[in-house]
């Protein structure tokens, strides 16, 4: 069966209703970020279980669970603690492959990860988004991995030979409650400026904003407690030097009818916590958020999550 675009049913719909709207107090101020803590992960979860290349997070805060997905297709379950603003563990309680049909889009090369419904109060019944590179293609998914049914895509994004490599397709999903489902490439599609990203929502809405760098890459999105975006994005210093994570600021509501945003960024000066190969984002409460490294078995050093909040200029 080949994992096609589909429309997205109503129990998202609903959840739009449902998700958190408490604004950021001041939300006219920019924010500011301040990078709390590293954690790091063993390389064997439960199980004996390998636990790397983890590209997309996102946090249930129903179940008080940490999903995980990796670029070899498989779901991760951690659970969280934390003690104030800093994280006093994170240990591995589930692993299982990703189910999905067999068809132009792989189960592998998991990029995006957004749990919906996961803070509406309602234990059990929380539904996983998943983009994925190889296809492309976005579905839903139970928690424990298990297909649910294909997501459209916005137009531009359904044709694979729109995109400027093979492996800089679907990187990041989020789920808004005015615009539906968000979703991002690597890197501009052909045709476009290579030194701006764009976001692209369900509804057809698009936003567009200047890359920190000219290679910067986008690796997540996440929608804050006020409506506008957290972006994640990679970039090197220099060519050939360390990754170093930088958290874009876009405020869609106040983009111009152009589509043509500012986004601050919030970690232009690296924090030494910042800089490596991030690629997974998500917010734990109104003010903190959670980005993971994405570590192959060639790699020395062992996963980390850092922990940071935003708080808003005086």
């Amino acid at each position: 069966m080949t994992l096609k675009t589909g429309n997205l049913i109503g129990g998202l719909a609903v959840a739009a209703l449902l998700l958190g709207t408490a604004a950021l107090p001041g939300a006219s101020a920019e924010p500011k970020l301040e990078a709390l803590g590293k954690t790091e992960i063993p390389a064997t979860g439960k199980d004996g279980v390998r636990v790397d290349e983890l590209s997309g997070l996102a946090w249930d805060a129903d179940e008080k669970l940490l999903y995980a997905v990796s670029d070899g297709g498989v779901l991760h379950h951690f659970r969280l603690q934390l003690d104030g603003d800093r994280i006093a563990g994170i240990e591995h309680v589930f692993a299982a492959p990703i189910s999905a049909p067999i068809g132009n889009v792989s189960a592998t090369n998991a990029e995006g990860l957004s749990a919906v419904n996961s803070d509406d109060g309602t234990p059990g019944n929380s539904e996983l988004l998943i983009a994925f590179e190889d296809g492309p293609g976005i579905a839903r998914f139970t928690p424990k991995g298990q297909w649910i049914a294909d997501v459209a895509l916005p137009a531009p994004l359904a044709d694979a030979t729109s995109y400027a490599k093979k492996n800089s397709r679907l990187e990041a999903v989020a789920f808004d409650k005015v615009h539906g489902i968000l979703t991002a490439p690597e890197r501009p599609l052909r045709g476009e400026p290579d030194t701006a990203h764009k976001v692209y929502a369900g509804n057809g809405a698009t936003w567009a904003f200047d890359a920190a760098q000219p290679d910067g890459r986008l690796k997540a999105i996440e929608t804050m407690a006020d409506g506008s975006l957290l972006v994640l994005e990679r970039t090197a210093e220099e060519k050939g030097g360390p990754r170093t994570a930088h958290l874009r600021h876009l405020d869609i509501a106040s983009c111009p009818a152009d589509g043509q945003c500012v986004a601050p960024d919030l970690s232009a000066t690296p924090d030494p916590l910042l800089v490596d190969n991030f690629e997974g984002l998500t917010r734990l409460s109104e003010r903190l958020f959670l980005i993971v490294t994405d570590r192959t078995k060639k790699d020395v050093e062992p996963t980390s999550f850092v922990l940071f909040k935003l708080t808003n200029a005086k």
